[in-house]
């Protein structure tokens, strides 16, 4: 019964995490405006935590942030704590709704909560 209960406790909270991109320390913030590419990326150090394996590109963690999924403001706010991040060499938190390499949630935190 103990091991069923740790087995469906760490499918959960695998699940509970699933939209996490990474996260770490930024390591670069590049605006992409070449033809059909129109995107934000953070990218993330290779010490990343809570890392989308699927996110990762030569053993940096990348978040794209795309404009025709977010408003103007929208993208601007996440650009804006992204670039204070990489100047004060902080942590960032990049999370996805769906569970891809979207951004859709941005935190300059110390730890993951």
């Amino acid at each position: 019964m103990k091991l069923l209960t740790l087995a469906i406790l760490l499918i959960f909270s695998t699940t509970c995490h699933s939209g996490s991109i990474g996260f770490g320390t930024v390591v670069g913030v590049k605006q992409y405006d070449l033809g059909e590419n129109k995107t934000v990326t953070i990218y993330l150090s290779p010490n990343a935590t809570s890392v989308n394996e699927s996110c990762v590109n030569n053993g940096i963690v990348f978040g794209h942030i795309t404009p025709s999924k977010h408003d103007e403001a929208t993208m601007n706010r996440m650009f804006s704590l992204a670039t204070a991040a990489y100047m004060s060499d902080k942590r960032l938190r990049l999370h996805s709704n769906t569970n891809s390499c979207e951004v859709d949630f941005v935190a300059l935190q110390e730890s993951v909560f």
